[in-house]
């Protein structure tokens, strides 16, 4: 049995997160999610935030978008549209057809992403070497009682549009009227 050296308890938060040297690990879904290669939503409800982890797969065309981006070629791609979803298969040959999106969830990223060393507080992911994309839903974009999955598209999606990843929360999110949904997607630049 290994043992978790807890650092400290993450303030701001409904449900306990903590972080490790090895990343966050929130007890309420039994998940650890490794520091700088997560993905986060932070449901704001009017008691208070929660944090729910997911965990990722960058696809195979999310391989060549960000090697086009690091050898600063146009990319093929743009991927800077966010879908929350119902349903889904993350996979690395997996494309927007492998997973069910959400009515009104189509939300292009931030004006300001995606960036290096997010100084967004809520993004306990972010690091120098970390890319990192956020979408913010507002209360009135959209409602749905269960979020499982989330991708990162292409603008204006076709049914089997290529995507940059697919991803799984860690617990179906219940986002009601009167809830805000802020999304992350890190990624760590490991240099291998």
């Amino acid at each position: 049995m290994s043992l978790i050296k807890i650092r400290m308890h993450l303030p701001g938060f409904l449900n306990a997160v903590y972080e490790t040297r090895a990343g966050l690990w929130v007890p309420l879904f039994d998940a650890v999610v490794p520091r700088h290669r997560n993905v986060l939503a932070i449901l704001g409800t009017p008691r208070g935030k929660l944090l729910i982890p997911g965990s990722n797969i960058v696809t195979d065309a999310g391989d060549v978008f960000l090697a086009q981006r690091g050898a600063a070629e146009t990319p093929t791609n743009a991927f800077t549209t966010w879908e929350q979803c119902s349903a889904g298969t993350p996979a690395k040959g997996a494309n927007r057809s492998a997973f069910t999106a959400i009515g009104s969830s189509q939300l292009a990223q931030d004006g300001t992403y995606p960036k290096t060393n997010d100084d967004d507080t809520d993004n306990t992911g972010a690091g120098t070497d970390v890319r990192t994309s956020r979408a913010s839903y507002s209360a009135a974009s959209f409602s749905h009682a269960a979020i499982t999955h989330a991708i990162i598209t292409n603008t204006t999606p076709g049914a089997s549009e290529p995507i940059l990843t697919g991803f799984a929360w860690a617990a179906s999110i219940n986002k009601t009227a009167s809830d805000t949904l802020k999304v992350f997607h890190n990624g760590t630049v490991n240099g291998v």
